[in-house]
C-alpha cells in the first residue's frame, strides 16, 4: 500500500487558504438590506402558488 503524499496535501491547504484571504481581502458591498431580504422572504410565501412564468416580485427601485 502506497503511503499518502501528505506534502502535497499540505500544499494544497495552504494554497486554498492563501486564496481565501485574497477573495476575502476585497470589500464586497451588501447586495440588499436585511429588512429588504425579509419583506422579499415574506412576499413569496403568499406566491408559493405563482406559476414560474410570472414575473417575479419587485420591492421597490
Amino acid at each position: 500500500m502506497a503511503t499518502p503524499d501528505f506534502a502535497l496535501d499540505e500544499r494544497l491547504g495552504r494554497m486554498l487558504e492563501a486564496w481565501r484571504r485574497d477573495i476575502g481581502s476585497v470589500p464586497f458591498p451588501e447586495v440588499v438590506d436585511l429588512a429588504t431580504a425579509v419583506a422579499i422572504v415574506r412576499a413569496g410565501q403568499y406566491r408559493s402558488n405563482a406559476s414560474p412564468d410570472e414575473a417575479p416580485i419587485r420591492l421597490g427601485d
